[in-house]
């Protein structure tokens, strides 16, 4: 018969439990499921009580552990448990009890998680299918090769494409910092790569801004651009190059120019690199414009017999195309000059280039590529010029005014794509046609006869065809040897712009 336990009623079941003793059940009458139990094994207070016509049964712990009061708190509690059908009072929620009456040792804290695991986890579950840093790059790249010119979109690629941005690969786009962007940015400027850490921040910045727009949020899950992306401070002073150069500070020589001229012309070089290094020597324009020109840009000048014009799209000119600027820049070409560029529209046949690409083309690219701008600057040291193609450029404006005395802003109709008129002039941009021919045929007049002189110089001191091979060849082959070079395995019967010297190397 239920009976109202108390403290004197513990104490004499402790004293009952001995061996061999008598066992029995203490109904606790002021608290119903309660029952202390009696046996030779000791003292337990135990719950028992029936719900749904089921018995539930859960032992709390002996009189040493768990004092009455504590009991009468853990049985009302299952009980209500049962009763408001809120759960199963088991070995879980009693251990859980137990923790918070300090019965036992607080439960050890879980090792933390792995953010990596969690931010994976957290993508596929939550945020599904949004870009990688694979996935954006080719989204961008898609929309600079839209609206840009096509060598911009070869510089973002092969920027976005450096080894310090692998470790971004298989990441969401949403999960890359600024300063994780920043530090790669800084550690790029602290190698010494001061140029190089700009242009990647250059590069990066319009990237993310193009991830931001509302158009692409869902997808990219980035919030806002990255403006304040910064390469940290050039260091003050001139960096001079490898080759001692300060960049920017180097000006062609006319004797430099006369051996270009005259190893261009001697035969020693693949016929369209030679017209090529030709006309950028004597137009002054940049190798880019040079490698990318087409067949349709050069046409006769019918006012001057004998001569042509090379009328350049805005698309082959720095940031034309993106001002919107539709004008032709006009380049009257002297007939000593027509003449080869007439030979090598010929050469190029059915290519919309003037000159085609004459290398293996890479697997996926165009068929109907152009001539690399970067075998123009190799060819120029396999011939051992210290002069870069903007050297050259330099070169021929200081030469126009220094030795032809032609005014800097005639010498500007030639070598500025704008001709010296603000980019802003409306009459300029919108209202006018004139190409200024008449004054830019004598300044290529006086400049090309100057050039084929110092060529003519150059000519007469120039060894045989063969030797001249062998040291374009030798040349070559210490830049590959020192890393600096780049070879290309041809694919059979494939020519490719360093046949000529070769072959004349091994025929000397």
């Amino acid at each position: 018969m239920p009976v109202k336990l108390t403290e004197a009623l513990v104490k004499q079941g402790i004293a009952d439990a001995v061996p061999k003793g008598k066992a029995y059940d203490v109904i606790d009458a002021g608290c119903p499921g309660l029952i202390m139990r009696v046996g030779p094994r000791g003292v337990k207070f135990a719950f028992k009580f029936e719900s749904g016509h089921r018995t539930h049964r859960l032992t709390f712990g002996s009189p040493e552990t768990i004092r009455l009061a504590e009991a009468r708190s853990l049985a009302s509690e299952a009980r209500r448990r049962l009763v408001d059908r809120i759960g199963i009072p088991d070995d879980r929620w009693l251990e859980a009890q137990l923790r918070k009456l300090r019965k036992l040792p607080p439960k050890p804290e879980p090792a933390p998680r792995d953010p990596a695991l969690v931010h994976a986890f957290e993508d596929d579950m939550l945020r599904h299918g949004e870009w990688t840093w694979e996935e954006a790059r080719a989204a961008y790249l898609a929309e600079v090769k839209r609206v840009r010119r096509p060598d911009t979109h070869t510089d973002y690629r092969k920027m976005l494409s450096v080894p310090e941005l692998a470790v971004f690969e298989g990441r969401r786009v949403r999960r890359i910092t600024i300063e994780d962007l920043a530090t790669i940015v800084h550690e790029i400027h602290a190698s010494g790569r001061e140029r190089h850490a700009e242009h990647l921040a250059s590069v990066l910045r319009p990237m993310w801004s193009y991830l931001a727009k509302h158009e692409h949020k869902k997808k990219s899950g980035v919030e806002a651009g990255m403006p304040l992306l910064k390469a940290p401070e050039r260091t003050p002073g001139d960096k001079p190059r490898a080759n001692g150069k300060v960049p920017g500070e180097y000006f062609a020589s006319a004797q430099e120019i006369g051996y270009t001229l005259a190893v261009a012309r001697s035969g020693v070089l693949e016929p369209s690199l030679a017209v090529a290094i030709e006309l950028l020597v004597l137009t002054g324009q940049r190798r880019r414009p040079i490698a990318s020109a087409e067949v349709g840009d050069f046409v006769d000048y019918v006012e001057q017999p004998g001569w042509g014009v090379w009328a350049m799209r805005p698309i082959h000119r720095k940031t034309a195309a993106k001002r919107g600027d539709r004008t032709l820049h006009c380049v009257p070409l002297p007939p000593a000059l027509w003449q080869r560029l007439q030979a090598q529209i010929e050469r190029a046949g059915k290519s919309r280039f003037l000159f085609p690409q004459v290398r293996p083309r890479k697997a996926g690219a165009p068929a109907d590529g152009h001539l690399s701008p970067a075998a123009i600057n190799h060819r120029l040291l396999d011939m051992g010029v210290r002069a870069s193609p903007h050297d050259l450029r330099r070169g021929m404006t200081s030469l126009c005014q220094s030795e032809l005395r032609i005014l800097r802003a005639t010498v500007e109709l030639i070598v500025d794509h704008n001709e010296g008129v603000p980019t802003d002039n409306v009459l300029e941009r919108h209202y006018t046609a004139d190409k200024r021919l008449d004054l830019k045929a004598p300044v290529m007049e006086q400049w090309c006869g100057y050039a084929y002189r110092q060529a003519e110089a150059a000519a007469a001191a120039l060894p045989s065809i063969e030797t001249l091979g062998a040291e374009l060849a030798r040349r070559r082959r210490e830049r590959e040897l020192a890393g600096k070079g780049k070879r290309t395995k041809p694919e059979a019967d494939a020519p490719v712009e360093d046949d000529k010297p070769a072959e004349l190397a091994e025929a000397a």
